[in-house]
This record gives C-alpha cells, sequence and structure tokens, in this order.
C-alpha cells in the first residue's frame, strides 16, 4: 500500500489558495520598512556627524579664545603692575617717578643641576 502514489494524493474539493499572496504582500511591506529604517537610520547619523563637527569647530574656537584670553591677561597683569608702582609712588612724598621706564627682560642664566641626594637606607613601607 505505501508503494503505491496514488495512495499519497489526497482528493478533494479544496478553495484555490491565497495564502502565497498575502505572503508576498507582507514581505512587500516588511522589506520596504526595513529599506525606510535604513535609510532613516543614515539620515540620523548623517545629522549627528554633522552637529558633532560643529560642536567640536566651536570646542576648537573656544580653547583659542581661551589661549588668547590668557595672552592678553599676561598683559593687563604687567600693565597693572606699572599701574600699582606708579600709585605706590604717589603714596611716598619723598618718592617721585622716573621720566621713562625700560622694561629688560629677564637674562635667561642656567644653572648647573641639583647633586643627588642619594638615601642611606631605603624607604619601609607599610610602618
Amino acid at each position: 500500500m505505501r508503494d503505491n502514489p496514488e495512495h499519497l494524493i489526497i482528493q478533494g474539493n479544496f478553495a484555490p489558495a491565497r495564502n502565497g499572496r498575502l505572503l508576498r504582500m507582507s514581505a512587500r511591506v516588511f522589506s520596504l520598512l526595513f529599506g525606510l529604517f535604513v535609510v532613516g537610520a543614515l539620515v540620523a547619523y548623517g545629522i549627528k556627524v554633522h552637529f558633532e563637527d560643529s560642536i567640536n569647530k566651536v570646542a576648537r574656537d573656544t580653547r583659542e579664545l581661551n589661549e588668547k584670553n590668557k595672552e592678553l591677561q599676561v598683559k593687563l597683569n604687567h600693565i597693572r603692575s606699572y599701574k600699582n608702582v606708579e600709585a605706590a609712588a604717589g603714596y611716598v612724598p619723598h618718592l617721585r617717578l622716573p621720566p621713562t621706564v625700560i622694561d629688560v627682560p629677564a637674562s635667561e642664566t642656567h644653572l648647573p643641576p641639583m647633586p643627588e641626594i642619594k638615601q642611606e637606607f631605603p624607604h619601609v613601607y607599610g610602618y
């Protein structure tokens, strides 16, 4: 009985199946949703990279402005020191201000290195 191929065929009055059409439509919808998701992810990544680049540019500009501010602060402190000396000299009656002020840069003298101090006993840790 099992060897007979007619025995394996199921016979009956069946309606035509619509499963194939439903499967194709759902596959198209899911592929369209996946494609939209990929395009949306690429757009979001592009926006993120753009904003990160603009933030990095602002941070770089801020660092440059801070460096300029430090240099200007040093110059301002230098000028204020002259003004403070002028003001202090005005309070002392027997001092008078010089007619000209000469700014002399500090000389760069290289001192010999300090001798190394060797310890006679090694450090003992934990006591």
